[in-house]
């Protein structure tokens, strides 16, 4: 785990500098779910948003997951998280819903 951790940061190694960047707690915060295809496995489907092309939406959706997952796992790490106002916004969504589903 320390050799993959290490070399993930040489220059090259992950194909895509972003994905290193998004890594989970590299924000502070869990990462969001990832789906690939096909848009549905046994009965569980992609979210609609993430087949949507729709960029901002997804974004959205992700750091939305992000928070929703953080608090549910690990709530100790937003003593620590940077959020912004627009975390504490999709925070208090979150409540909401967790609040109308209970």
């Amino acid at each position: 785990m320390v050799l993959d951790a290490t070399v993930r940061l040489l220059p090259g190694v992950v194909g895509e500098e972003r994905s290193i960047r998004e890594d989970s707690f590299e924000a502070g915060l869990l990462d969001h779910p990832h789906y690939t295809r096909p848009a549905e496995v046994e009965g569980l489907e992609v979210p609609e948003v993430l087949l949507s092309g729709d960029h901002e939406a997804i974004r959205l959706w992700r750091r939305k997951e992000s928070l929703r997952r953080t608090r549910a796992r690990r709530p100790d790490l937003f003593a620590s998280a940077p959020l912004t106002d627009e975390d504490r916004e999709l925070l208090k969504e979150i409540e909401a819903e967790e609040g109308e589903a209970g």
